[in-house]
């Protein structure tokens, strides 16, 4: 370039691809690097360094970067793209000009991890859309794309214990255990035709630090965190998902309280978090996750609960709505068709509904999904198994998850509509209206009140009765149950009481009222009430004296 050149230059407007920069002490090599992976990623430019960036424009010269060929090769080996610099000898001053040539079609370029684009004056990182046009270039997804280097050299021999174990625990063929790494990885669908590891073989069984430098964004963090602002361990990890996934649960292991429930013939063991749900919520986070987005799969345990949150929002049209009955939508379809031959993922979405039966059997409440553009958190709160929900479940083999949702939600509230578990179900109004015919007719655990626009349903007698321990809205503290026997049977020796009467005498709801009255109908105190609005509690004759 010539001083002419250089001159005419300076008439122009800058934009993405052509930036003016005095260059004074402060623009290091690291500004340097990010200015030219930025260029790169506007599919190239000019980088003008000794000039003021205002027009008019004028040339201040510059003493940056006196050995441009250690510059050049320095950006060569950093960059892995060729940029060449040149110097201008104008009469205002020493001028370098670098000339960026374009990224790959469908490669953004990075550097010290982040995808650099151009922002005004500044350079900032890459919008999660600006990057998804990026990659959607070559109509290749990430993790089917090939790794540089060696994929013997790549392996870890750790990450194929780790997956080797996965595997014989899902039961798979020993022949295939058998095989060689590379031979095992192209098995799973993770080694290209022509020997070359795919992102999705680095993912399974790669070094720590061949994931780190090809996939910067794919690191793991646990925190164990002392409020929402602080924490008190910290661990961090660029490792295979086989080993992140064991090293994980063993982090939530070590702050996992175990719970016996005395009383059965075997005293089971239930941990605050059931480690089946948490490794399915571990996995659908790693394989799942946006791997180009920067960021890293978070778990963080707080003293009453779980977070986990990956990068990347939801595809495909699942939402925290309906998550539980969505067909799968893989992100990364060559890495979950991995998974899925491991039995770590399935294709069939089974992974959230174990999450949801894992919890909701120890009577422990749902996770709970929250999702954004950007990212995926679920919470589980931390809870201690219940033993009446236990011994319903026990006592009810074959009850569905939506069964289980709704029997949950009433041990909270004291009635539910269709419309209320539709929407807890994730399901049409059409299809829960079966279930909740089903859990009165077949299993006898609900029964129907109200009619009309104003049915609602409630636990049957023998559910209450399983449950009743494990019910939010027990006896009102100040009421015993032998105190409201009491004022019950000492009113109606005055005459009879409609169920209302009964629940002002006592001051419990509609369903313990009802219990307290059937216990004294069994017990031969009092007489059954007819049906209707006009319908009253009686004494039964001979119990004038009943305490």
């Amino acid at each position: 370039m010539t001083a002419e050149q250089l001159n005419e230059l300076l008439l122009t407007e800058e934009d993405e691809h052509l930036e003016f920069k005095k260059a004074e002490h402060d623009f290091n090599i690291e500004k340097l690097r990010k200015y030219c992976c930025a260029l790169a990623n506007e599919r190239g430019g000019k980088l003008i360094l000794g000039v003021t960036n205002r027009k008019p424009r004028r040339v201040v010269g510059t003493e940056a970067f006196r050995d441009l060929e250690h510059r050049r090769s320095d950006l060569t080996q950093i960059l892995h793209l060729r940029i060449d610099a040149v110097e201008v000898q104008h009469p205002h001053g020493r001028v370098v000009v670098f000339d960026v040539p374009s990224r790959p079609i469908g490669v953004p370029l990075r550097y010290d991890g982040v995808y650099w684009m151009r922002s005004g004056d500044s350079l900032t990182p890459m919008t999660e859309d600006r990057l998804k046009s990026i990659f959607e270039e070559t109509g290749l997804e990430m993790t089917a794309t090939p790794v540089d280097g060696n994929a013997v050299e790549l392996v870890s021999a750790a990450g194929m214990e780790e997956l080797r174990k996965l595997m014989e625990e899902a039961g798979a063929v020993p022949d295939l255990l058998r095989q060689g790494d590379i031979d095992l990885l192209r098995a799973l669908g993770g080694v290209s035709g022509d020997g070359r590891l795919l992102v999705a073989g680095l993912l399974l069984a790669g070094k720590p630090e061949a994931i780190r430098k090809s996939i910067p964004c794919a690191q793991w963090q646990f925190r164990r965190m002392r409020s929402d602002t602080e924490y008190d361990q910290a661990n961090d990890g660029y490792d295979s998902i086989p080993v992140a996934l064991r090293r994980l649960r063993e982090l939530v292991g070590a702050n996992n309280p175990i719970v016996t429930i005395p009383g059965w013939l075997v005293h089971p063991e239930f941990p605050r978090y059931p480690m089946l749900a948490l490794r399915e919520l571990i996995v659908n986070a790693l394989a799942h996750r946006d791997y180009r987005a920067p960021g890293a799969i978070t778990l963080k345990l707080y003293p009453d609960r779980l977070e986990l949150s990956n990068p990347g929002g939801f595809v495909g049209g699942v939402t925290p709505d309906n998550i539980l009955h969505h067909p799968s939508v893989p992100r990364n379809p060559a890495l979950f068709g991995a998974l899925t031959r491991i039995r770590l993922a399935n294709a069939s979405n089974l992974g959230v509904p174990r999450v949801y039966r894992d919890l909701l059997s120890e009577g422990k409440e749902p996770p709970v999904y929250w999702a954004s553009g950007q990212a995926v958190r679920v919470t589980v709160k931390g809870q201690e198994a219940r033993r009446e929900f236990l011994q319903l479940v026990k006592e009810n083999a074959g009850l569905d998850i939506d069964d289980l949702l709704v029997l949950h939600y009433l041990t909270r509230h004291r009635e539910v509509t269709v419309h209320t578990a539709a929407a807890i179900c994730q399901r049409p109004a059409e299809v829960v209206r079966e279930t909740l015919g089903q859990l009165v007719t077949q299993w006898r655990l609900l029964e129907p009140c109200g009619a009309g626009k104003g049915r609602y349903y409630r636990l049957s007698l023998s559910a209450y009765n399983v449950l009743l321990d494990a019910l939010s809205y027990h006896l009102d503290g100040r009421v015993t149950k032998e105190t409201a026997r009491a004022r019950v049977l000492k009113a109606l020796r005055a005459g009879p009481l409609t169920n209302a009467q009964v629940r002002e005498l006592t001051g419990v709801d509609r369903n313990h009222a009802w219990a307290l009255m059937h216990e004294l109908v069994e017990q031969g105190y009092v007489e059954p009430p007819g049906r209707g609005r006009g319908s009253r509690w009686l004494l039964r004759p001979g119990a004038k004296n009943a305490d």
